[in-house]
């Protein structure tokens, strides 16, 4: 190693410390910091975005590409309890193959983007789980090039840059974790050798740019997607819409609100099955990052939700259990964000007379506000269905 390149590698890891430095002075700033419930997530937040930064741009190669795995551990950027987000770089206007095996996801979609950024990104390509072509063993393969070929085939333009893979689970209870694979098509068998000083001093600066700007753009996704001048609502659910046009899947619908709760009161939450292939409700906080979800009951898809007689699911957030199996367990935190996904509705317009509901109670008053043949939920039953989350997160994020 020359001198120079040293010296390179050593300004570029103090580019990288500058900017973390950089991104800690905007979490400190943030209007969310103020509240103290708020600091140990902001912190994990940026830990964990800064994890997904480095791999992305220090140790995924685009010419023998694998998978950042965003995961139970992982807890940032809008993520979504029910998927395994697998992420890599490809370079634009060369050939992939992506090949695997499903087992009983609820869906699987494949989404290529342009551009580095992983906040608010320009989607190039979308494969739907509904358009893709399986084998009756559950394999498949999708192609992604230039040029037309196979059964599942998706362009790749010239600035391309990323591949999101989006493994959806459904019911946690029957659900193995299915396999995804990439390759660079004609780099199977070639040789790799360790890293290259430029390409490492590279790869650290362009970790620290895109760790300042997720951290910015997860803290502020809301004001982003709805502009300045429309606040988030407090404690009502407007109606669901697309987010493919700001980066999200297609075909999927999405919902959010600010819930805001005392110790003492519950929100009495109602929605309604929509026959698409899949619907949840999470809890995040304000940083957008799910609350713990895998010893913790703060998700529920539709599948988990006990449905009642009347057709619809009621479910109750609040801190403290409400002895009843549809809980979302805000875990204490008495601020943060209820947020909702219904996939493959078949993009017809949602239905206004089923927009989710909001209902602020008192805690002690619940059963007044719930149907009354609401079955009960003992302790033993909680700490069974915890441990029953735990082994399916276990076995899904391979933990």
């Amino acid at each position: 190693m020359t001198d120079s390149a040293s010296d390179e590698l050593a300004e570029a890891w103090s580019d990288l410390c500058a900017s973390l430095q950089e991104a800690s002075h905007f979490l400190q700033g943030h209007a969310n910091y103020r509240a103290e419930e708020n600091r140990a997530s902001g912190y994990q937040m940026m830990a964990s975005v800064l994890v997904k930064a480095l791999e992305m741009h220090t140790r995924i190669d685009p010419d023998f590409p694998v998978f950042h795995v965003h995961d139970a551990l992982h807890l940032c950027s809008a993520d979504n309890p029910d998927q395994r987000y697998l992420q890599t770089r490809i370079r634009g206007g060369e050939s992939y193959r992506i090949w695997g095996r499903l087992t009983n996801e609820a869906r699987l979609d494949v989404q290529i983007y342009a551009g580095e950024s992983t906040s608010l990104p320009r989607s190039t390509g979308f494969l739907a789980f509904e358009e893709m072509h399986v084998e009756p063993d559950g394999t498949y393969e999708v192609i992604v090039s230039p040029e037309r070929s196979g059964r599942n085939w998706m362009d790749n333009p010239p600035d391309s840059a990323r591949v999101l893979i989006r493994q959806v689970y459904s019911d946690w209870s029957v659900e193995p974790p299915g396999e995804v694979h990439i390759d660079r098509i004609g780099f199977e068998g070639a040789r790799r050798t360790g890293p290259v000083s430029d390409e490492m001093a590279r790869g650290l600066r362009e970790a620290g740019e895109n760790l300042k700007q997720d951290v910015a753009a997860w803290a502020n996704l809301h004001q982003t997607q709805t502009g300045s001048d429309h606040a988030t609502p407090v404690n009502a659910i407007p109606p669901p819409a697309s987010t493919f046009a700001q980066g999200g899947a297609k075909d999927r619908y999405m919902t959010f609100s600010i819930y805001d709760i005392a110790d003492d009161e519950a929100l009495v939450l109602r929605w309604w099955p929509m026959g698409g292939t899949y619907q949840a409700v999470h809890l995040r906080d304000l940083w957008n990052s799910s609350l713990e979800y895998t010893n913790m009951q703060s998700s529920l898809t539709g599948e988990q939700c006990y449905e009642d007689p009347d057709g619809s699911y009621w479910c109750v957030l609040s801190a403290r259990d409400p002895g009843i199996a549809n809980w979302l367990d805000t875990g204490g935190l008495r601020r943060g964000y209820v947020a909702f996904r219904f996939d493959g509705i078949g993009g017809k317009p949602f239905d206004a007379a089923k927009v989710p509901t909001l209902e602020k109670v008192r805690f002690n008053d619940l059963a007044a506000h719930l149907p009354s043949d609401t079955p009960r939920f003992s302790p033993r039953d909680r700490s069974a269905a915890l441990a029953a989350r735990r082994k399916h997160l276990q076995e899904r994020c391979h933990r």
